[in-house]
């Protein structure tokens, strides 16, 4: 997970460096650009054939961070699905989207956060069950704070 060209803050800075691959004629890194950021392919060729002046725009870099960084979580008890479900609908929204593209957010420790929230609530009252729009709005606010 962004191994070749990082964990990139905005749209700005993905299509600032889509832009340079393509003045330079590297249209193959462009699509590895496009594949590491979960933007999907035909972005980038609309890019390289002069159909689009950019690779991306918040809504589809925001819901591709989130599709990446969870390929590699795993929990038995907290499923990913439906919270990243919940997190896509919201990107709608440009301000979220673009706090879900921050490099300091991740799916890792937005779930890390739902997990030791659910942990407490067990802890202090015994239940063992969390509504679920109380889960998404734990993933919602994660993502907005600063």
């Amino acid at each position: 997970m962004y191994d070749i060209f990082g964990n990139m803050d905005s749209i700005e800075e993905i299509n600032a460096c889509a832009l340079g691959l393509l003045q330079e004629g590297d249209t193959e890194r462009i699509k590895e650009l496009a594949k590491e950021n979960g933007i999907p392919e035909f972005f980038a060729q609309d890019m390289i054939e002069g159909r689009s002046k950019e690779l991306t725009d918040n809504l589809n870099a925001a819901m591709g961070k989130l599709d990446i960084e969870a390929v590699g979580y795993k929990n038995n008890q907290i499923p990913v699905e439906p919270i990243l479900d919940y997190l896509k609908s919201q990107c709608t929204d440009e301000h979220f989207a673009a706090c879900v593209r921050r490099r300091t957010k991740s799916v890792k420790n937005c779930m890390k956060l739902i997990e030791d929230n659910c942990k407490k609530i067990q802890k202090d009252t015994g239940k063992h069950y969390v509504a679920d729009m109380t889960v998404f709005e734990w993933a919602r606010d994660y993502f907005l704070e600063a």
